[in-house]
């Protein structure tokens, strides 16, 4: 079978250079088939042999400046190896999916803009950075990761902010997404980011714990490959109550989420130990001491 070499011209649309004849840009809009199946509609061709659709097969991935790559397997009459890059947006994140908005115009020059929603789970790779695990079907594997650095907002939700040089103005574009999950800590040198359990989308972090603080729980982090190790936050507040003694509490967008004494013990052994006795002996007295609370 005759190999075609597919490009993407700087328009995001899709060049066709097949053996013995010319590069011919096709006018038509990128989707996704199934879950994350890369396919072409094309609206308008001179050339006879084009199909109506375009099917790829690969592995998808993220560059350095987060554009969609998919690294063409030997699938069909495509060239194995070859890349095909789209220029994108990030757009948005849910607990299973992960959007982009793509660019584009046509052979007349009307510009089009579409977007583009994969489907998987969240997982933190070994560098506790953020990765999107595609959903596996025939045809399309891979995992989206975002390179650069997250952070902990004030209301303990994960978000990811990266900024891009607009292609007509040149002018820095900051773009913002936001993962809602719940923390769930099993102990000082681990930190889980639950967005859907059911469908195993949770980020589970190694961490080191620093130390505990009036409104926090502060942990280290090394998030990316040669990072050096930076903290980050947990806010919250130290309550009381009748059979858990102290725990710190704290609030997400879906709940609350409780670290209760047995554990914050076994975090705070040594270094904290001398906080804990302050906190008590200050605003948790009266409260903690009328529950006859033992640490």
């Amino acid at each position: 079978m005759q190999k075609i070499r597919y490009e993407i011209d700087p328009h995001n649309r899709l060049a066709v250079r097949g053996p013995g004849r010319f590069r011919e840009v096709v006018d038509g809009e990128f989707g996704l088939q199934g879950a994350n199946t890369l396919v072409y509609h094309v609206k308008r061709s001179d050339n006879i042999d084009v199909p109506q659709q375009i099917k790829f097969s690969g592995d998808w991935s993220l560059d350095k400046d987060h554009n969609l790559v998919l690294t063409l397997d030997k699938w069909n009459n495509q060239c194995e190896g070859n890349k095909l890059v789209l220029k994108c947006d990030l757009l948005g994140a849910h607990d299973d999916e992960l959007a982009f908005s793509i660019e584009s115009r046509d052979t007349t020059g009307n510009r089009r803009l579409y977007v583009l929603c994969f489907a998987g789970a969240w997982q933190a790779d070994e560098y506790n950075r953020l990765s999107f695990k595609l959903a596996e079907e025939k045809g399309a594997l891979g995992k989206l990761t975002l390179q650069g650095k997250w952070e902990i907002n004030k209301h303990n939700e994960i978000t990811y902010t990266y900024t891009r040089a607009s292609l007509k103005t040149r002018e820095k574009i900051k773009s913002v997404i936001t993962l809602r999950g719940s923390w769930d800590i099993t102990g000082k040198f681990r930190l889980s980011y639950v967005l859907n359990k059911n469908i195993g989308s949770q980020l589970d972090l190694k961490v080191s714990f620093e130390r505990a603080e009036n409104d926090s729980l502060v942990y280290g982090i090394s998030a990316g490959y040669g990072e050096k190790k930076r903290e980050i936050a947990l806010f919250g507040r130290w309550k009381a109550a009748k059979g858990l003694g102290l725990f710190f509490e704290i609030k997400y967008s879906g709940g609350v989420a409780k670290v209760e004494g047995k554990l914050l013990k076994s975090f705070l052994k040594g270094r904290g130990e001398a906080f804990v006795k302050t906190l008590v002996s200050q605003k948790e007295a009266a409260i903690i001491g009328g529950m006859g609370f033992k640490w």
